[in-house]
């Protein structure tokens, strides 16, 4: 059984897929600061650094963002470019464009500046791989360069047809806005997460799709009628509720975001983070068993193959993951714990790959990095010990206020909110989210007074009702 909930609020809308009431995946969109990865710009050349090939461009942001180039790409200063992001900015990394862009659809990817025709690797029978080629090579007349998506297993050809025609018009209109006018400019936005995981993803194993949000509700809606009409009956909207509360999915939350997770033999994992790299470190915990202490030990290994496969996908944990597997003594024991590693992590969609085990005996794993882990949107460095992600961040408390908000309007007669918070976290919300503050209180029809405490034993926020 599989559900998506979405549960859309003032700094944020967050999306956790559950598989048999257990969180799979967490998409989070930060609404103060939206995501630009897939957004197409037209950007002024502004610096060229041909000792480290790149050109910095002013797509329009407070940062100049980076272009990678080579010697014979002809790139001058004050030229024009349509460029496309393809890496999110990354705390002080400003955000990496491509002059090669790509339009995503429900079974193609159109990209025109090449003549490729590829297929997803994930379409493995060569039958079905070789009748997708031939049937989008019918249409294509101009030899555009085009993905043929997993999605597009088993399609007809007017499905694939009337999906390419909607990205060539796309395409079209993203090309005239470009001769339009002078300067940076915002060609083309990327659906938001949570609508492009429902259009990517939707099919006949999700039995249910929540939202708390009539306007995202009514967005769906119209994007599944142009997919398929019989999709609708799995929509339910639970108007200005909290949807992850009433699904599970915060208990979920709250342990995506601990150090410690158990695992159901009564063995743990231990996930710290560093600067440079995840450690991971499985652990028998209370798991004993009636055998032997080797099989005891490869039972537990094998299952923590399938929680690390999870906990990187809802934490969106990437770059270098060391895991410290419980050691095993047979050599064919740890051959099979790689495959089975192996096995969990090639469900991932984002690209992962085991690198192998070290001198030391640890697993070295590799995944692709392409926007902060949720700790980053969560958590924040503790003001007094310093810990990186040892506070919980201003989105999270921001998120909690309006939660909180929701069950007050549902459950009382209570207009009016006071919230104490700790000095240092009273300037940064007076500072910096004092509108989001307001659009909390526009949408509930709420007063919100903040104040500061000097109680040094208070949690970071408290919420009092007047």
């Amino acid at each position: 059984m599989k559900q998506i909930i979405v549960q859309s609020l003032v700094s944020s809308t967050q999306t956790a897929v559950m598989q048999d009431n257990k969180l799979v995946e967490l998409l989070i969109e930060n609404n103060i600061h939206k995501k630009t990865k897939s957004n197409i710009y037209r950007g002024i050349v502004k610096n060229i650094k041909p000792g480290i090939e790149a050109a910095f461009v002013d797509i329009g942001f407070e940062k100049m963002a980076y272009l990678p180039i080579k010697s014979s790409d002809n790139i001058k200063n004050g030229m024009e470019l349509l460029v496309q992001i393809n890496k999110e900015a990354v705390g002080t990394k400003a955000p990496k464009l491509t002059q090669e862009i790509s339009i995503s659809g429900r079974y193609l990817v159109l990209i025109p500046s090449n003549d490729r025709i590829t297929i997803s690797n994930k379409i493995l029978e060569e039958k079905e791989r070789f009748r997708l080629k031939k049937l989008v090579k019918s249409f294509n007349k101009d030899k555009l360069g085009i993905i043929i998506r997993t999605e597009a297993a088993n399609c007809d050809v007017e499905t694939l047809k009337e999906d390419f025609e909607t990205l060539i018009q796309r395409y079209q209109e993203i090309s005239k806005e470009f001769k339009l006018g002078i300067g940076p400019k915002l060609l083309y936005r990327e659906l938001d997460l949570d609508t492009k995981y429902i259009k990517d993803n939707i099919n006949e194993d999700i039995n249910k799709i929540v939202f708390n949000d009539k306007n995202k509700y009514i967005e769906i809606k119209n994007l599944l009628s142009n997919i398929d009409k019989s999709y609708l009956d799995k929509l339910i909207l639970e108007e200005n509720k909290d949807v992850f509360d009433l699904y599970k999915v915060s208990k979920e939350i709250q342990k995506a975001l601990s150090k410690k997770v158990w695992l159901k033999s009564g063995g743990y994992l231990i996930i710290e983070k560093t600067e440079a790299l995840t450690v991971i470190d499985v652990n028998t915990g209370k798991f004993t068993g009636n055998i032997s202490r080797e099989e005891t030990m490869y039972k537990t290994n094998l299952e923590a193959c399938e929680e690390i496969a999870r906990q990187l996908k809802i934490r969106d944990i990437a770059g270098i993951i060391i895991v410290d597997f419980i050691d095993l003594q047979k050599k064919k024991s740890k051959q099979d714990l790689l495959k089975k590693l192996e096995e969990c992590l090639s469900r991932d969609k984002r690209k992962t790959e085991v690198l192998g085990i070290t001198r030391l005996g640890l697993v070295e794993i590799a995944r692709r990095r392409e926007k902060d882990s949720i700790d980053s949107y969560y958590l924040r460095s503790c003001e007094t010990c310093g810990n990186d992600f040892g506070q919980k961040s201003i989105n999270y408390i921001l998120d909690d206020l309006e939660k909180e908000v929701m069950r007050i309007k549902e459950h009382t007669d209570y207009n009016n909110i006071l919230m104490e918070l700790k000095p240092f976290i009273y300037n940064e919300m007076l500072d910096k989210y004092s509108n989001a503050l307001k659009n909390i209180e526009n949408k509930y029809g709420v007063n919100i007074e903040i104040t500061k405490t000097t109680d040094v034993n208070q949690k970071d926020e408290k919420i009092i009702y007047k």
